[in-house]
């Protein structure tokens, strides 16, 4: 059995020596220990499960309906169901008769083999539970469309029915905290599987009466010390100024302006004062008031976090629970937490799995990870992190190297943990580095990178930096330049940045792709061919900049297939074909009407709108009128023929309707406009599914609020381009190689957002404004910290994407290159 499964690019005769060889074979062969392995970026671990899952069944004579492959990508599921069939109909022809009767079996367990995603498996766990795990019987899992809008709905539904949360809410609106992030915060609670308990106080206000009182003592001696325009008498007149407006608000009503009360530095010239020792105690009152003022904010977030929590544990959150067990229908976050919660109890000795296979292991998070354990140890009910795994039961591959999804909640910290607690027990730790996927002088380089900037040695004061082990390459070096860094230090904005990078690129590939300089191997066939711009991926960290790469090339008459963007609901088709729904269901309002006819859908121009006006015209459309302009009549007259239909027809139909109708489709077509036109399909796609499933009242509400928002949504994904340069970011571009990468866009730091609050290890922080919760401060720095971290991580993934040649576009601020920095060393030459 070749365990490279005959992938390779090179001829057999040609085939150097695999040099970590004896590991791979244990790797398939090995089912008497626990077995974690570690794959460097393109080294074949995909090959490897499924020659694993191969030998199990066929040597090892399991039963494939025993065995559990889980990874975190319906694609990569279906791509490891797909090689396991080959594989099994290889043995089938090939091998001897017991082996290909052993195959024939588990090629007819296949279709009902446990390949899945975590999720997927998670929903088979609580399925074998039947009336064991406490869910709804025939559930169902609600997509994202429909959780968003169930859980608005439910959040207005728990306002409404119980007075006392929407008093509590009240008040803690009342201390400071906005209503959109307190929607944001419930929103982000709920997806949280395990919430801290906070407890806390809520702040006095006797001491503002004492600062009134020393505030006019410290006015009063300004006065009569200190010159009319010294800027410290203004700055003590500031400040009573305030703490008298503040006596004549309700008592209640002073928390919310305290906490938003700024107090400067301490002011004032002690040339402009009578008495200098005067002005230096004055300077003094006013830092003990500021800090008052810090300590007094602080103790308020604490007391809003602790209010809020107490809202959601004890309010909301079961509240919502009971809304959408009620209509059968469960988050995907639900599959996990139900079905750890069952597991938790603990079902006897008998394990559903003999044996079960994580792929990606470095993507999972401690729900996860828990679940995986404890199903193999299924009558453990004590803490899962010292759960003894049964010897041979679990396979796990992953590359904490490549952790990237911290944004879906993995955790390269539970992988660490999870690796060491198998170690202890005895479970083999291998590492796999044979890189077949880049060439050397593209590794080298790489290695060298990373073998500076990360430790040799997992740190455990720092479990969220991943240890480096160097690629080895199995393609053979050639004097080809297969290693280019361009850039240099340079001046002005980060747009300025990106506009110079873009040009590069486009210099770069004019010369040597769109010229027809650079050889390559054929992904499909291994035979040596000519560059194309179809060969070439350009990936960046994320989507900011994206546009200015895109028109740059465009514009140098370079053809692209960038990746879509995430503004969906703010795209001129998207919100004409709102406006036209809203337009439909509303027929009294006029600015929907207006809005719709003067969107792309219909052309009217504004000036042609007045006119109508002018000419007596109303837009009116239930009232049947014939004076106005021509155009504006013929839409109207037909908004009236479809408003006929409102209750009739689905929403599809009136999607299909307006397409057929609208010169819209065809002016897209025509100038090319691919973006656009997958945003038509994913709309034909929403007014089907969603139409379907809510109605089209629903529907149009929906759309009016995600359209008024303007929610972030990807677009509709663009059709793949055969000779076009793909523009990814390296999040898309995971799991996947080019015989050409670009790497640019690197070094810019996009602008850090958060929810309102921060949840780590078993702790919570709070910040609004300039309200900051005691553990703020402490927990933001290790999100940066870990943020920068996987920064690095993403950059690793981004340069191993590449097959030939890889590009990286590096510049900096002139004096101001680091560790990270290509050019300096490799700018000069090429490799």
């Amino acid at each position: 059995m070749d365990i490279m499964g005959g992938s390779t690019r090179v001829s057999q005769a040609q085939r150097p020596r695999v040099v970590d060889q004896e590991t791979r074979d244990r790797i398939i062969t090995d089912f008497r220990h626990n077995i974690v392995v570690e794959a460097g970026a393109g080294t074949g671990k995909t090959t490897l499960m499924v020659a694993r899952t191969v030998y199990a069944v066929v040597h090892q004579r399991m039963s494939l309906d025993r065995i559990a492959l889980i990874t975190f990508m319906e694609k990569a599921a279906d791509e490891i169901r797909s090689r396991l069939a080959m594989r099994l109909e290889d043995v089938i022809r090939e091998g001897d008769p017991l082996e290909a009767a052993l195959a024939q079996r588990a090629l007819e367990q296949l279709p009902g083999a446990a390949i899945t995603t975590i999720h997927g498996f998670a929903m088979r766990t609580l399925q074998r539970m039947g009336p064991r795990a406490a869910v709804p019987l025939n559930f169902r899992v609600m997509d994202p469309y429909e959780q968003d809008e169930l859980f608005d709905q439910a959040f207005r539904a728990w306002l409404a029915s119980d007075g006392t949360a929407a008093e509590c809410t009240r008040t803690i609106l009342g201390l400071g905290l906005p209503f959109e992030r307190f929607h944001t915060m419930a929103k982000m609670l709920s997806q949280e599987p395990d919430i801290p308990s906070y407890s806390a106080t809520k702040p006095g206000l006797d001491w503002v009466d004492e600062l009134l009182a020393t505030g006019e003592k410290w006015m009063q001696r300004a006065q009569d010390l200190a010159a009319e325009d010294d800027q410290g008498r203004l700055q003590i007149y500031d400040i009573v100024r305030f703490m008298r407006s503040l006596k004549t608000l309700d008592r209640a009503a002073w928390y919310k302006a305290l906490a938003s009360w700024q107090v400067g530095a301490p002011k004032g010239n002690r040339k402009k004062w009578a008495e200098a020792s005067a002005l230096a105690e004055q300077k003094e009152w006013v830092a003990d008031l500021k800090e008052s003022l810090a300590a007094f904010r602080q103790h308020l977030a604490d007391y809003l976090l602790a209010e809020f929590l107490s809202l959601m544990t004890q309010g909301f959150l079961p509240f919502w629970k009971d809304f959408r067990w009620q209509r059968g229908q469960l988050t995907f976050d639900d599959l996990l937490w139900e079905a750890r919660h069952v597991l938790r109890r603990g079902r006897g000795e008998e394990r559903d799995y003999d044996m079960i296979m994580v792929d990606e292991f470095q993507d999972t998070d401690a729900v996860q990870a828990e679940i995986i354990i404890r199903t193999l140890n299924p009558s453990w009910q004590g803490d899962w992190t010292k759960a003894p795994v049964p010897a041979g039961s679990l396979f796990v591959v992953g590359d904490p190297k490549q952790s990237i999804y911290r944004f879906r909640g993995a955790s390269v910290e539970t992988y660490q943990m999870v690796r060491a607690q198998l170690q202890q027990q005895g479970a083999l730790l291998l590492d796999i580095v044979q890189n077949f996927r880049s060439r050397p002088e593209i590794i080298e380089p790489v290695n060298t990178l990373f073998t500076e900037n990360w430790p040799q040695q997992l740190d455990p004061a720092r479990p969220y930096v991943a240890p480096y082990t160097p690629l080895v390459p199995y393609m053979p070096a050639d004097e080809a330049p297969r290693f280019i860094v361009q850039g240099g230090p340079t001046d002005g904005s980060a747009y300025d940045e990106r506009l110079f990078q873009a040009r590069l690129i486009a210099e770069w590939l004019k010369q040597w792709v769109v010229s027809e300089k650079l050889a390559i191997l054929d992904p499909q066939n291994g035979a040596t061919r000519m560059a194309t711009l179809g060969d070439v991926a350009l990936l960046i960290p994320n989507r900011t900049g994206m546009s200015i790469y895109q028109d740059v090339l465009t514009q140098a008459g370079l053809a692209v297939a960038p990746e879509g963007g995430i503004r969906f609901f703010e795209r001129d088709e998207v919100r004409g074909f709102q406006q036209f729904l809203s337009a439909l269901r509303k027929p009294q309002a006029v600015l929907p009407i207006v809005a719709w006819l003067s969107s792309p859908w219909v052309g009217i121009s504004h000036r042609e709108l007045a006119q109508h006006r002018r000419l007596g015209g109303t837009f009116a459309y239930l009232e049947a009128n014939a004076q106005g302009h021509p155009a504006v009549l013929r839409a109207l007259a037909q908004l009236r023929n479809w408003h006929q239909q409102w209750w009739a027809w689905r929403a599809e139909d009136f999607f299909w309707a307006l397409y057929d109708w609208s010169g819209l489709p065809a002016a897209l077509s025509a100038r090319q406009d691919a973006g656009a036109l997958a945003n038509l399909e994913k709309l034909a796609d929403l007014s089907r599914d969603l139409g379907d499933l809510w109605g089209i009242d629903k529907l149009c509400q929906w759309l009016e609020r995600k359209v008024q928002l303007r929610d972030k949504e990807e677009e509709g994904p663009l059709p793949t381009e055969n000779d076009a340069v793909h523009i990814f970011t390296v999040h898309r571009a995971k799991g996947l190689e080019w015989p050409i990468v670009i790497v640019a866009n690197w070094h810019s730091r996009p602008r850090a957002t958060h929810p309102g609050l921060r949840l780590s290890q078993g702790r919570i922080a709070l910040a609004s404004k300039d309200l900051l919760s005691r553990d703020w401060e402490a927990l933001e720095q290790e999100e940066r910290v870990r943020q920068d971290a996987e920064r690095e991580r993403l950059y690793y993934v981004a340069l191993t994407r590449a097959r030939d040649y890889l590009v990286v576009i590096d510049t900096y601020a002139p004096d101001k290159s680091n560790a990270w920095n290509l050019y300096p060393r490799w700018g000069a030459s090429k490799h």
